[in-house]
């Protein structure tokens, strides 16, 4: 699948990878009021770019065909960077299972992790519009990003940890523990043997 259009003409795509899509082809504004580092308090993830979203860069799009079934088991997916020219995106999002009132509503927890370039990045930790190594994990949201400016090149590893598996995040079946979620890479190819760890 190539652009938004495309994603849009499937019944079957769910809102996690809507949110996802979306997100990944938001662009960063930098007037009154905004210009804080990503996901911010002022612009969120940004303004909706429809250029980017129906452009026609290469994406890898993994669409709730995953489960995550205890806490510490790990996706992992390996791909290369196509056009320098391009930011390389990788966007994370999950439906949660249902939380409390009471307490936290906080479920289950996955957390991504991007290496590329010899470098480990790890999802919603930014330095303004783009994502910055070190840090540590985000474990309060369930929308996630990695977002690399223009000038990144070579293959790269895609992990999704499962962190938390507290909850039934996929209704309907006989699990009571269990997370999908999906999985946006924009400007990626993806290499032969990817799948799950």
């Amino acid at each position: 699948f190539t652009n938004f259009a495309t994603v849009l003409r499937l019944s079957a795509t769910s809102p996690a990878m809507i949110k996802a899509f979306l997100t990944n082809s938001t662009t960063y504004m930098t007037g009154l009021n905004s210009g804080d580092s990503l996901p911010g308090s002022n612009q969120g993830w940004g303004l909706l770019n429809i250029g980017r979203a129906l452009d026609n860069a290469p994406r890898m799009l993994v669409d709730q065909n995953q489960v995550l079934g205890a806490s510490g088991q790990t996706f992992t997916i390996t791909g290369h960077v196509v056009d320098p020219t391009k930011p390389f995106r990788v966007t994370l999002a999950w439906t949660d299972a249902p939380g409390t009132t009471v307490a936290t509503p906080l479920v289950n927890d996955l957390d991504l992790q991007v290496d590329v370039g010899g470098v480990t990045y790890l999802g919603n930790h930014f330095s303004g519009p783009v994502s910055v190594a070190g840090g540590s994990a985000d474990h309060v949201n369930n929308l996630e990003g990695v977002w690399l400016p223009e000038g990144v090149t070579g293959d790269f590893t895609i992990r999704v940890v499962a962190a938390n598996i507290a909850g039934d995040g996929i209704p309907g079946t006989n699990d009571g523990t269990d997370q999908d979620f999906a999985l946006v890479m924009y400007n990626a190819n993806e290499a032969t043997g990817g799948g799950g760890g």
